[in-house]
C-alpha cells in the first residue's frame, strides 16, 4: 500500500513517454492540424457574428484614407438597452485630423475607440459594423486613452500619460491611426493647453498621421485656421433648464461648451456644491475677461469668432426638423449671452 502510489506515477509517466515518442513521426501533420482547426473557427466565428450583427465587408484600398459610413461599436452596442447612435468617420490626405470636442458623457471615446476596433477588424479579415468602409494602408494604431498610474516603478498618471504621448509623437507615420483623448489633463491649465497644441501641431504638421484628438480645450478649435488638413466635430447635445440630453451624433464644427456642470449633477454630485460651482464659474469668467481688458491681453486664438456664429457656418439645415430647429433657436439665443 505504501509503494503503490509511487508505481502508479511510474506508470503513468511510462505510459506518456511512450505516446509522445509514437507521436514524434507525426508531430508536424498534428501541428499543421490544429493550426487549421484554430483558423477555421476564427473565421466561422468572424462570419457568424457578420451575419447575427449586420457588419459590412470592408473594401480594403491602396490609396490612403479611412472613410466609414454608419459606424458603430462592435462591444457597445450590444449592451446598450437603447438603439446605438451611429457616425460617420471621413480622414484623407485633404483632412488628417478631426479635433473632436462635446460634452463629457457625450460619447466622444465611443467614437474614437469604434473608428479604430472598425480599421482593426478590417486589417485582420473581419467584416466590419458598419454600412460601409473604405480602409486605406494602416501600419500601426496608438492610442493614449484613460487615466493610470505606475507606482511601483515612481511614475505618475501625468507621467504615464506623457510616456505614451512621446511614443505616438516619436513612432507615428503617415500611415498611422493615433486616438489622442484629453491629453494635457495632469498638469497646471497653461500647461497643459500648451502640450496639447503642441501635440496636436506636431502630430498635424510632421507626423501627417490620421488621428482623432478629443479635447475640452477649445483653444484648440482654432488650430483648422493655422494648418490644413485639420477640421473641427463635435459631439451634439441639449441642454433643457438645467438638464442636458445627449444626443451622441457627431456633427462638423466645435463645440460651445463641456457641460462638466450638468454632468456632475447627473453623477450625484450635491445641489449646494453644484450652486457653488456654478457662482465660482461666473466669478472666474468675469475676472478672466476684466484681466484681460486691464492688461490689453488677449487669448491665445483671440481671432476666432463667436462660437454660435461657428456653429451656424457648419449647420446644413434642411436636415433638422422643425421640434430640432426649435430647440437650436432656444440654444443659440442661451449661448448668444456668453
Amino acid at each position: 500500500m505504501l509503494s503503490a502510489r509511487e508505481r502508479s506515477l511510474s506508470l503513468e509517466k511510462s505510459i506518456y513517454e511512450t505516446v509522445l515518442a509514437s507521436l514524434q513521426d507525426q508531430l508536424e501533420p498534428l501541428q499543421q492540424c490544429a493550426r487549421s482547426l484554430a483558423q477555421i473557427d476564427t473565421l466561422a466565428c468572424l462570419a457568424e457574428r457578420a451575419e447575427t450583427l449586420d457588419y459590412c465587408c470592408p473594401e480594403l484600398v491602396e490609396s490612403s484614407g479611412i472613410h466609414i459610413q454608419g459606424g458603430r461599436h462592435a462591444v457597445v452596442e450590444r449592451v446598450l438597452d437603447s438603439s446605438f447612435i451611429a457616425n460617420d468617420t471621413r480622414l484623407s490626405d485633404s483632412k488628417r485630423m478631426n479635433i473632436i470636442t462635446g460634452p463629457n458623457m457625450g460619447g466622444k471615446s465611443t467614437y474614437m475607440r469604434q473608428t479604430a476596433l472598425i480599421v482593426l477588424l478590417a486589417c485582420i479579415g473581419s467584416y466590419v459594423p458598419a454600412k460601409k468602409a473604405t480602409i486605406g494602408p494602416i501600419d500601426r494604431i496608438f492610442t493614449r486613452i484613460g487615466a493610470s498610474d505606475d507606482l511601483a516603478s515612481g511614475r505618475s498618471t501625468f507621467m504615464v500619460e506623457m510616456t505614451e504621448a512621446a511614443n505616438i509623437l516619436n513612432n507615428a507615420t503617415a500611415n498611422s491611426l493615433v486616438l489622442m483623448d484629453e491629453i494635457g489633463r495632469g498638469t497646471s491649465t497653461f500647461d497643459g493647453l500648451s502640450l496639447a497644441w503642441a501635440c496636436a501641431h506636431h502630430l498635424a504638421s510632421s507626423n501627417r498621421a490620421y488621428t482623432l484628438f478629443a479635447t475640452h480645450y477649445f483653444e484648440l478649435t482654432a488650430l483648422p485656421d493655422e494648418l490644413a488638413g485639420i477640421a473641427n466635430v463635435h459631439i451634439d447635445a441639449v441642454e433643457h433648464g438645467e438638464k442636458i440630453v445627449f444626443l451622441h451624433s457627431v456633427k462638423p464644427g466645435p463645440a460651445n461648451q463641456s457641460y462638466g456642470l450638468q454632468v456632475a449633477q447627473l453623477a450625484g454630485v450635491p445641489a449646494e456644491v453644484i450652486s457653488q460651482a456654478r457662482k465660482k464659474l461666473v466669478e472666474l469668467e468675469q475676472n478672466s475677461i476684466e484681466a484681460r481688458a486691464d492688461s490689453g491681453q488677449f487669448e491665445m486664438f483671440s481671432n476666432r469668432p463667436h462660437p454660435v456664429i461657428e456653429r451656424l457656418q457648419d449647420m446644413d439645415v434642411d436636415r433638422f426638423s422643425p421640434r430640432e430647429a426649435l430647440d437650436l433657436l432656444y440654444q443659440l439665443k442661451k449661448d448668444s449671452k456668453k
